[in-house]
């Protein structure tokens, strides 16, 4: 037999098993230290450019020629994402 330690939840005071990560009465995350790492982790994804905005020209927002540069930029790299993904399908799809 097995024992298992218990641990109490921050929010909600209740009694859990302490190998959990998560409470099983309210569902928050019972490890503190893991908590403050994903939320680290969380906050360095937010800062990171969105999909549309690698390519991003100085100027581009005052120059009608920079700006069609730009889009023409990004439409390519959709392009080619959206090439990958269908080859990745294709690939998934075919008898092994």
């Amino acid at each position: 037999m097995e024992l298992r330690s218990n641990q109490k939840c921050e929010h909600c005071d209740y009694w859990t098993d302490g190998k959990k990560a998560f409470c099983s009465h309210c569902g928050e995350m019972l490890d503190l230290e893991y908590r403050h790492k994903r939320w680290e982790l969380e906050r360095r994804l937010e800062q990171l450019p969105g999909f549309m905005e690698w390519v991003k020209l100085k100027g581009s927002d005052r120059n009608i020629l920079l700006w069609l540069i730009e889009k023409s930029i990004q439409s390519g790299q959709l392009v080619l994402t959206l090439m990958v993904a269908l080859v990745t399908l294709i690939l998934l799809l075919l008898p092994g």
